[in-house]
């Protein structure tokens, strides 16, 4: 670890963000003058306070270890212009059973954000409520800057999702699925349906009916649909499945693939933490309706632990 070069990072990123060294200093609740000397390559903070930093800053705790961005591909905007998903303080009753309980997050431009709990702890409830399928009780979902609550058809209109299984016409074909969307949502680039074809891999299967897919084609015809409207957001929900190996191996590539090109940003909720593993940049714990933790994955590699490690670790075992 070189002390020098791992405070010159914390200081741009401080920089970044527009914070001073009591900025910090208060929001770790020290003195800015440990700040400075950290900064300066005197001191180097201890494992707690890198944890705290690399929250703040939105980068793992390996990447302040080596003075630099490594593990995340894209930067976060100096000035926030660049979230995509604002949740703050969201909560959810069934009658007198709370299931959210005032949930808060932020997803970033070209993120892929793994939301794992176990069973019953509010992963689906979390995502009809950011979809607006379930009525808030009290809290605020922002998507692209656009409230849900007073511009749902904008906030919306920047989504793509899969809920459980993709919504499909099964007596027409994959085409017509696609060009029914595209109708929907005003789209009348052809060319750019043919590019989703390819991207998912149906070329040759498009003009079939959809009754006769494979489970794995539907998934990835699914996909094709929620990204014709070209989303900011894409919103999947247990996208794995029924798929067979193949299958999640080409949904994992095509998922990385188009976070890499299109800039776009991902939340997927899935109980497979191996294959959330292998995906996202970033996790989401949730348990009993509460966000009990949120990690870089590459903190959990530096560990030396697996993501199934740290989830047993951060749940409650007495269910």
């Amino acid at each position: 670890m070189d002390q020098e070069k791992m405070g010159k990072f914390i200081a741009e990123l401080r920089n970044e963000y527009g914070y001073t060294q009591k900025d910090i200093g208060d929001k770790l609740g020290i003195t800015d003058n440990s700040v400075s000397k950290w900064e300066r390559g005197i001191n180097a903070p201890d494992i707690y306070y890198l944890k705290e930093l690399a929250e703040i800053f939105h980068v793992t705790v390996q990447e302040l270890l080596n003075g630099e961005r490594k593990f995340k591909k894209k930067e976060v905007d100096k000035e926030h212009h660049h979230k995509v998903l604002e949740v703050k303080n969201l909560s959810k009753s069934f009658g007198k059973r709370k299931i959210l309980k005032d949930i808060t997050f932020d997803i970033y431009e070209g993120d892929i954000v793994g939301l794992i709990g176990p069973n019953g702890a509010g992963k689906t409830t979390l995502i009809k409520t950011i979809l607006s399928l379930y009525h808030m009780d009290k809290g605020s979902v922002k998507i692209c800057g656009h409230n849900i609550k007073k511009e749902l058809e904008a906030a919306l209109s920047q989504t793509g999702s899969i809920i459980e299984n993709p919504d499909l016409y099964q007596n027409i074909s994959g085409r017509k699925n696609l060009k029914i969307t595209a109708l929907i949502n005003n789209i009348k680039d052809n060319d750019y349906i043919d590019a989703m074809v390819k991207f998912v891999k149906l070329e040759d299967r498009i003009d079939d009916k959809v009754k006769k897919y494979s489970l794995g084609m539907k998934q990835r015809l699914g996909l094709a649909n929620a990204l014709i409207k070209r989303p900011k957001l894409l919103i999947l929900d247990e996208p794995t499945n029924g798929l067979d190996p193949m299958g999640i191996k080409e949904l994992r590539e095509i998922l990385k693939k188009i976070s890499h090109e299109e800039n776009m940003s991902i939340l997927i909720s899935s109980h497979i933490l191996s294959e959330v593993e292998n995906i996202c940049d970033r996790i989401l714990i949730i348990d009993e309706g509460v966000v009990n933790s949120e990690f870089g994955i590459e903190e959990v590699k530096y560990k030396n632990i697996s993501l199934e490690d740290e989830f047993f670790s951060k749940t409650k075992k007495d269910k």
